[in-house]
């Protein structure tokens, strides 16, 4: 496996003035690229604190299509789906113990990172390799999945397949209603049926009451979380753009500091909030 690190102090954020990028935490970043034996590559974003050593990892599967393109530039990362609520929110959830990882598609998968590949036993064995490497090249002792809205595919099964090898999942607006007929382009269909409570691992949902996605219900996860906790995210601030997307409530827009910092709590003690958020300043 080929190691490439790129160190980049970055606030993360589109064109911030001064006083924002202040009070915006700044990461420490580098780009892993993990070689596959079928001779693809497997590209991760590591971000942690500046001079921290966290000894936890929690990889991220931002929603659809989950294709980041990593690639490094002038030294530094870049990479597609910045509007996405755990591309944008990472910063939120790192601290002194824990780093974030955020998982791109393999490179033979950037045209196609369907359903197929991520629920097969190939994408298990992909990101189990991508874990060995954090591991060795990181000391990471602690692996937590976190996934998003098409990424709870991914988080949803590795969970159930990498059992042993990780010690947590989170899944956030997670896919519960996806659609058939006649839309060729549906996708998150194996979660119809998805039953979480025979998965071993500890595991967390985290989703807002008025998710306006209809692939992701609210109450579809409150009837079939069975006893995994659920953290009940409340209210907005700037909600825009359609339901599923990234900006409205389905992607917690402008509760990303509450929703992080309760996954960081809930990894660290076990504690899920039962609320987070408030209304009233949609």
């Amino acid at each position: 496996m080929r190691y490439v690190m790129t160190i980049v102090a970055l606030c993360l954020g589109v064109f911030l003035s001064p006083r924002t990028m202040a009070q915006e935490p700044v990461l420490e970043e580098s780009v892993t690229t993990v070689s596959l034996p079928r001779g693809t590559e497997l590209s991760l974003v590591v971000s942690k604190k500046p001079g921290s050593s966290p000894s936890t990892a929690a990889l991220l599967f931002p929603g659809y299509p989950g294709v980041l393109r990593v690639e490094v530039q002038n030294g530094a990362p870049v990479y597609q789906l910045r509007g996405n609520f755990l591309v944008r929110a990472r910063r939120h959830l790192v601290s002194d113990q824990v780093m974030t990882v955020m998982v791109d598609c393999p490179k033979d998968r950037w045209s196609n990172c369907d359903d197929d590949y991520r629920t097969s036993d190939q994408y298990a064995v992909d990101v189990g390799a991508a874990i060995d490497k954090l591991k060795a090249d990181l000391g990471i002792g602690k692996v937590y999945l976190i996934g998003t809205s098409y990424g709870t595919v991914s988080s949803a099964f590795l969970a159930r397949k990498l059992d042993g090898r990780i010690d947590g999942a989170v899944h956030t607006s997670t896919i519960t209603d996806p659609r058939a007929g006649r839309n060729r382009n549906a996708h998150g269909l194996p979660m119809w049926n998805f039953d979480w409570t025979a998965t071993h691992v500890d595991q967390l949902f985290v989703h807002h009451q008025d998710d306006p996605c209809p692939l992701t219900q609210y109450r579809s996860i409150v009837a079939r979380r069975g006893n995994i906790p659920l953290i009940t995210v409340l209210g907005s601030k700037g909600a825009r753009g359609e339901p599923c997307e990234a900006f409205s409530q389905h992607g917690f827009v402008g509760r990303e500091q509450v929703v992080m910092r309760a996954i960081g709590d809930w990894i660290a003690t076990r504690k899920a909030a039962e609320t987070v958020g408030e209304k009233g300043d949609e």
